[in-house]
């Protein structure tokens, strides 16, 4: 990886814990669920989703970032952090769910990983842009739907980004045998 290409992906605008809180419980997870928090940045995602996912796997890009995490979290065994591109870690191979905010310049090119042919994810609720999320709503990867979730404005975010976001909520179609 180009070091210019790493430092783009190291930019992060972090949300703040009230609004990492709401996406979170908006998220609808259940203790069960395995979930993956893909671009943690400080961890305000991982947090609340330690709180109600018995396993979270954390994916940070920058090492200061997932060490620092790793040591806030002490002994939580609900959270796995692992220090690895999140657009080439290995997905799980059984059903998975997402709760992310995700670095927005890679957010097209995650959906198109998570949703690709050989992905058991189950769901995802993704913090993007606006604009962006309205054109997967518009038109969704194949075998799921998409929709537009709850707005999040630029100051639910340090430092605020230049645009309105929005959670993106992707859900696999059941096959259904006629």
């Amino acid at each position: 990886m180009s070091a210019e290409r790493g430092q783009r992906r190291w930019g992060s605008h972090r949300l703040t814990g009230s609004w990492a809180e709401r996406i979170v419980r908006g998220a609808g997870l259940r203790e069960s669920d395995l979930v993956l928090d893909l671009g943690v940045g400080s961890g305000a995602l991982t947090r609340q989703l330690a709180a109600v996912a018995r396993r979270v796997i954390a994916v940070e890009l920058h090492p200061g970032r997932a060490q620092g995490l790793t040591a806030a979290l002490g002994s939580a065994e609900a959270v796995a952090v692992v220090q690895a591109d999140l657009l080439e870690v290995p997905l799980p191979r059984r059903p998975f769910r997402v709760v992310a905010n995700p670095p927005y310049a890679i957010g097209a090119a995650l959906v198109r990983r998570l949703t690709g042919p050989r992905s058991s994810l189950v769901r995802a609720d993704l913090v993007l842009p606006r604009w962006m999320v309205r054109r997967f709503a518009a038109a969704p990867p194949r075998g799921f739907t998409a929709e537009v979730g709850p707005h999040v404005p630029a100051a639910a975010f340090v430092p605020p980004p230049r645009s309105d976001s929005a959670v993106l909520v992707l859900r696999r179609v059941r096959n259904r045998r006629w």
